[in-house]
């Protein structure tokens, strides 16, 4: 239940950045969210609102009072130069205009509010990107993978057709905010989906967050404040995963993940 106001219990709204692609019938740019963040975010009792990508930032400044949490939601790749990475072909990239707004939406909600933060996919990478991380570009060529361990098709394009729904375990790291949001504080192993080509570098995690949870090929899988960093000690959730916890919601731990940060908006919103 959220905060009551003359009776009626007020939602808390959640913020969602948008995709950009061009639909090439009317040769222009359309703007896309897919329909299951939103329906993962009213299911756990927010009020989804939807936060387009302006060429003027000063709209952020604008839009961030209205909102109580903030979802980062997946798409194409984050253009190289952020983080002194080495050229990608374009069409793997995502238009230049979202990426310009989507770092300075992150940067301006994690240094100038107190917001909620939930990363999903290329969202997750874009936490650690905006506090100075670097991403392992390609997971299947860069990526070492620890002896013992085998190399996982965490790729929907490299797996192809074959396993459209493909799972494997993560790993939850013991007292973690990843471990506390999917309702697992003592650690343990999750399954999950996985469409990605890119990851966290763990050599250049992002200023005053760490790794929580971890594939069996040693890909970093969520990211969260570093313990004695002032979010940490302020309590703040800000969570990174790298799996898509809004196309599986109906397992319960992946509710679990939009649940606790809904409760973290509405907590949020009653100070």
């Amino acid at each position: 239940a959220g905060e009551k106001k003359n009776g009626m219990i007020i939602r808390p709204v959640i913020g969602l950045n948008i995709s950009m692609y061009i639909i090439y019938k009317y040769e222009k740019y359309w703007l896309l969210v897919p329909i299951s963040y939103v329906d993962a975010v009213a299911g756990a009792g927010g009020v989804p609102l939807c936060l387009p990508p302006c060429e003027d930032f000063t709209t952020i400044h604008a839009m961030l009072p209205l909102i109580d949490a903030i979802v980062l939601i997946g798409g194409d790749d984050y253009w190289p130069d952020h983080f002194a990475g080495h050229p990608q072909p374009e069409d793997e990239l995502m238009p230049k205009r979202r990426d310009r707004f989507d770092m300075e939406l992150a940067k301006w909600a994690l240094h100038k509010t107190a917001l909620p933060i939930l990363g999903i996919c290329g969202g997750h990478q874009l936490i650690s990107v905006a506090q100075g991380g670097a991403l392992i570009q390609d997971i299947r060529t860069e990526h070492d993978v620890p002896a013992g361990s085998s190399y996982i098709p965490h790729s929907r394009k490299e797996r192809g057709d074959e396993e459209p729904n493909f799972r494997h375990p993560v790993q939850l790291g013991k007292g973690s905010l990843a471990a506390r949001a999917v309702n697992m504080p003592a650690g343990g192993v999750i399954m999950t989906n996985s469409s990605h080509h890119q990851a966290v570098d763990p050599r250049k995690v992002g200023a005053h967050l760490c790794a929580s949870a971890w594939s069996e090929d040693g890909v970093i899988e969520a990211i969260e404040p570093a313990e004695g960093s002032r979010w940490a000690l302020s309590g703040r959730f800000i969570l990174g995963v790298q799996w898509h916890p809004e196309q599986m919601q109906e397992v319960g731990p992946q509710r679990n993940i939009f649940r606790a940060f809904v409760e973290a908006a509405q907590k949020k919103q009653s100070l």
